[in-house]
């Protein structure tokens, strides 16, 4: 089976989320280590304008956002299971709170804390990102309702472990476990940003044992070779049009594909496959050929050109 390539940075929270689902699978992945910030010029020539990390590169297809790279992995690697006991629904349903609520409660409490020592380029690139919506170099003074957010939702899940469960839905680490991690581990990386957890001695026991995972077989990969890798190699995914598809789309149609709450850079493409989880747009680029780029249909919009 072709190599598992992560394009991530060290920390980045939601490559956290996946590399504790390469951790659960005891995976072994190729880590191409990418810029915080934009410029990206060896990720772009892949997704076409999709900056956001991580991105998952398995030979000259491309798989964008969280949701569809877990989705991915479960599908090669189905062993152990990120969906205990049929709970592929509520993982999901977790997953995207913790993504969109949860995370985004922790980044004022740490930017508080940070203060002038992040970088203007940073707070620049962040704001760019998210257009009329944030400006990051205000995110302190929102600080304490950050906290009071994150303390609340932080008391949900010692509550879902104050049986003392191993694991968020039980004895089986799962996806949510994943997505709920990668929050924590933000802040508890910053130990004066992690006292908002102080209380919570269920949720503490409970993020020490997914850090004990560690993160599956890693090896280190130079973009440069991830880039050749995607020029040599083929796509494998096959045609294929969701009948059922509420806007008619369908193999051979042009689009645009844009995430619908930041980092909103459209990708443009030729459907080759869709369903109700997924969309697979073929491309081409100078660097890399001819790539097929996949995004989940939960958070993306589709706008034929």
């Amino acid at each position: 089976m072709p190599d598992l390539i992560l394009h991530h940075y060290d920390t980045s929270p939601f490559s956290e989320k996946i590399r504790k689902v390469f951790a659960h699978k005891r995976l072994a992945w190729r880590a191409v280590e990418q810029p915080t910030i934009m410029p990206k010029p060896q990720l772009l020539p892949l997704t076409g304008g999709y900056r956001r990390i991580p991105v998952l590169q398995i030979g000259a297809d491309i798989y964008c956002d969280t949701q569809l790279i877990a989705r991915t992995v479960e599908r090669l690697h189905p062993e152990p299971t990120l969906f205990p006991e049929r709970s592929e629904g509520i993982c999901q349903m977790i997953s995207l709170w913790a993504d969109r609520l949860l995370f985004f409660a922790t980044t004022p409490i740490l930017f508080a804390l940070l203060g002038d020592s992040v970088p203007p380029a940073f707070i620049e690139d962040r704001t760019k990102m998210m257009p009329g919506r944030a400006n990051f170099a205000e995110l302190p003074r929102l600080a304490p309702y950050a906290k009071d957010q994150c303390r609340g939702f932080a008391r949900w899940l010692d509550a879902q472990l104050a049986d003392d469960r191993p694991y968020l839905l039980g004895a089986d680490f799962s996806l949510a476990d994943a997505s709920c991690y990668h929050p924590v581990w933000f802040l508890r990386n910053f130990p004066p940003a992690a006292t908002v957890f102080a209380e919570f001695l269920h949720l503490i026991a409970w993020a020490e044992r997914v850090a004990a995972m560690g993160h599956g077989e890693r090896s280190d990969l130079d973009a440069a070779a991830a880039l050749r890798l995607a020029r040599d190699s083929a796509s494998t995914t096959a045609e294929a049009a969701d009948p059922n598809d509420p806007n008619g789309l369908a193999p051979g149609l042009r689009v645009t594909v844009t995430p619908d709450d930041y980092g909103m850079d459209p990708v443009a493409g030729t459907v080759v496959a869709s369903s109700g989880d997924e969309i697979a747009i073929r491309r081409e680029d100078e660097e890399v050929g001819e790539v097929v780029v996949h995004f989940p249909r939960v958070g993306f919009r589709v706008d034929r050109i």
